[in-house]
């Protein structure tokens, strides 16, 4: 699709791109809801233009309002639910993170403890070795050498000259007793001071490790709330999707009946393009639920009748598709395959999103063709064909808003690796428009310019 061309689409695109933003996360434009059940973007834009849709016109004639009013108010009150929930889970989640702050503050605090102490210990250890060993040397000492006289004496004798060797050894023996005494002294009130505070190093570590046991629990509880406030947020965004899906149907079977009751081919087209924007819908957010394959039926029947009253009114019908496959086509369309399910993203073109015209750029970049990232610059550069020689690989472009080409779709072709192709020989493979993934579609007639082939 052209790139600057808003998408446009029904109520039930609107209602499901504006649920899926808010409560199934995907990125996509706000959409307003516009006359006569249109709607259309504020400032986003799309690289390629979706489908057209389809105004309230039931026949020629008459005008019809689209099913839905009832759902929506519902829609509207989930996602009110689902926003309350967001809010929620943000305290919730900031709560926890200042608990995890703290009790990782306290592990910091509690290790720091406990190195202390180990510290502490290794010290009082180290003292009682040096405080033994200094008591036996002291022991030693008081057996080995004899001190005779008073203290008194003793002191005297430190001033007094020694005349003998014997004299001399009995000064020494007490300096050296005096020396050993003071050793033990002072070990011994290192080990009382050692002790003292590994006393209250361990008071420090216990009311530590309580407040720890504590801060963990706080953590846990706020842990537990958050989460259960994340499961309760899964339910209602599963009852939202379920909202949306059945919202869609609804929608899709409207749009069938309107093309069941037109009086024109263009009444009848542009139903049916609505049933499959609405199938679409469905399915994006409600795959493989009742709701979708009840779209997916209605959608089918829609194009169908289109193609009928087209057919009688002269318009083009289903496509012939006459021509021999090529290889690059089928390599193409096989290449285009492996991006099923991927979703549509405005301007992508590569395996996490892509829009229209950059997923059939892709398919042929992988056959060996470049081509440009616009709808409407690869119909300029491809050759043209008619509608009765198409052949898998084959692109189909349309101007929806009567301002030039700004969509392309795949031709698929009847059979897919020999099984017969979901619409027969009028499938086609696209990114549709926001909100949606890549997948098979029927062809439609409503705005076609024409083929090519790159």
């Amino acid at each position: 699709m052209e790139k600057g061309r808003p998408f446009t689409g029904g109520r039930a695109g609107a209602t499901a791109v504006a649920a899926l933003a808010c409560a199934l996360c995907l990125v996509v434009p706000v959409l307003t809801s516009g006359p006569a059940g249109a709607a259309t973007t504020g400032t986003a834009t799309t690289t390629d233009t979706a489908a057209p849709s389809t105004s309230s016109t039931a026949t020629s004639s008459t005008t019809t309002t689209r099913p839905g009013s009832h759902p929506q108010a519902q829609i509207d009150s989930t996602e009110s639910q689902v926003a309350a929930l967001v809010s929620q889970i943000s305290y919730q989640q900031a709560v926890l993170d200042q608990a995890d702050e703290e009790y990782n503050r306290s592990v910091v605090k509690v290790m720091a403890t406990q190195a202390s102490l180990q510290t502490t210990a290794a010290s009082l250890a180290a003292d009682k070795d040096q405080l033994a060993v200094e008591r036996a040397r002291l022991r030693d000492e008081a057996v080995q050498a004899y001190i005779g006289g008073s203290s008194s004496g003793a002191v005297a004798a430190l001033f007094s000259s020694p005349t003998a060797t014997e004299q001399i050894r009995n000064l020494y023996s007490t300096i050296g007793a005096a020396n050993l005494s003071a050793d033990v002294a002072r070990i011994s009130a290192g080990q009382r001071a050692l002790s003292a505070a590994q006393s209250r190093l361990l008071a420090e570590q216990q009311a530590e490790t309580a407040q720890l046991a504590q801060q963990d629990q706080t953590r846990r509880k706020a842990a537990a709330i958050s989460a259960q406030s994340v499961a309760t947020l899964g339910q209602v965004q599963g009852i939202l999707a379920e909202e949306v899906a059945q919202q869609a149907a609804q929608q899709a079977e409207f749009a069938a009946g309107v093309a069941a009751a037109a009086k024109s081919a263009s009444v009848a087209d542009t139903a049916a393009i609505q049933a499959s924007q609405d199938s679409q819908v469905a399915g994006a957010v409600g795959s493989g639920s009742p709701a979708a394959a009840s779209a997916a039926a209605a959608a089918s029947q829609a194009a169908g009748l289109a193609a009928t009253i087209s057919g009688s009114w002269g318009g083009p019908v289903t496509i012939t598709g006459g021509g021999t496959p090529q290889p690059a086509g089928t390599a193409a369309v096989h290449a285009a395959m492996a991006y099923l399910g991927v979703p549509y993203v405005w301007g992508g073109e590569g395996p996490h999103g892509v829009d229209c015209s950059g997923l059939t750029a892709l398919a042929w970049a992988a056959a060996g063709v470049g081509l440009p990232h616009s709808a409407a610059d690869q119909y300029a550069v491809s050759h043209h064909v008619s509608m009765a020689a198409l052949v898998p690989g084959d692109l189909l472009f349309y101007d929806f808003n009567g301002t030039g080409i700004d969509h392309v779709v795949m031709y698929v072709g009847p059979t897919v690796n020999g099984l017969p192709a979901p619409y027969g020989r009028d499938t086609v493979i696209e990114a549709a428009h926001t909100g949606t993934v890549v997948k098979f579609a029927p062809y439609w007639p409503a705005g076609l310019v024409g083929a090519a082939r790159p």
